[in-house]
């Protein structure tokens, strides 16, 4: 079976456009998705000067292309794909992750391949455009012939007689069913027993009170300090919560700080925290915090 790979350039309006397939593409300010079957990967590059809501809109984008595959005609391509890998190009030869992933890619750029219809690429070589990418042709279902009524059998060429004396047989009347008789029968209904029908509806039990602890609020108020002294400085910021507990905090030219909670909720802020932006701003969303945080 013949795997087939496409290149998309994911624009920030979050329409994905496939292009011809080549390293051409990688430009700084772009996103691109990758799509191989061979290894069921699809790969996500973001170049270097890539803004923070460009970077997001393809990732969802990629999500989707992963999950359904992309429609040519009457055929998917990419239907199995199994694992998304986002490169950022920021942190390759930074990150071994993406240092690694980047490698795969590039690997895959410099095979040898067979250019299809529609930016469709194989690395088979002597491939051909297979059939499954083209519309089926219509399958058409044969009929038994239709006999036409002037062909008469051989039993119908001898004559029928018919006795004078016989009459047409009447069929019984068949009388319509009087409105007494329809009433009558309705009446029978088990929807019109006198009894009420029981209700489905049962008694409402009451919610529980929902308990929480002073150290989880505290705890959650410390953690909404340090994105609220952030806000002061960047009006558009991205928050997430990794799989280890760790907290991001990015803007639209990049990461911000990573920060993480140790015992007694103490804020604790990864090494390359508040590295790219000016020192006066740091200092400001610092002490920001630190006059919050006296409100606990």
């Amino acid at each position: 079976m013949t795997d087939f790979a496409l290149m998309f350039n994911a624009r920030p309006g979050g329409e994905i456009v496939p292009v011809k397939w080549g390293k051409d593409n990688f430009l700084p300010d772009t996103s691109l998705i990758i799509l191989d079957e061979g290894s069921e990967s699809l790969y996500l590059w973001h170049g270097v000067q890539q803004g923070l809501v460009a970077r997001r809109t393809a990732l969802r984008q990629a999500e989707s292309l992963k999950g359904h595959g992309y429609t040519v005609g009457k055929s998917i391509i990419g239907r199995d794909i199994k694992i998304l890998k986002e490169i950022d190009a920021r942190k390759v030869g930074k990150v071994p992750e993406d240092t690694q992933m980047n490698e795969e890619l590039q690997a895959l750029l410099d095979r040898k391949f067979t250019e299809l219809d529609n930016f469709i690429v194989t690395f088979q070589a002597g491939a051909v455009k297979p059939a499954v990418l083209t519309p089926k042709a219509e399958t058409k279902t044969e009929t038994a012939p239709v006999v036409s009524e002037s062909v008469t059998s051989p039993a119908a060429t001898k004559p029928v007689t018919t006795s004078p004396a016989s009459k047409p047989i009447e069929s019984p009347a068949i009388s319509k069913p009087s409105a007494t008789t329809i009433k009558s029968a309705s009446a029978a209904s088990e929807y019109d027993e006198a009894e009420p029908l029981p209700s489905i509806k049962s008694a409402a039990k009451p919610v529980p009170a929902i308990q929480v602890s002073k150290a989880s609020l505290a705890t959650d108020a410390k953690i909404s300090f340090v994105f609220s002294a952030i806000l002061d400085h960047f009006d558009d910021i991205w928050i997430s919560k990794k799989k280890d507990g760790n907290f991001s905090v990015e803007e639209m030219d990049g990461p911000i700080c990573t920060f993480q909670l140790k015992e007694g909720n103490k804020i604790n802020f990864s090494a390359n925290s508040f590295n790219r932006i000016d020192a006066k701003i740091k200092t400001a969303i610092q002490k920001k915090f630190i006059e919050l945080s006296k409100l606990i």
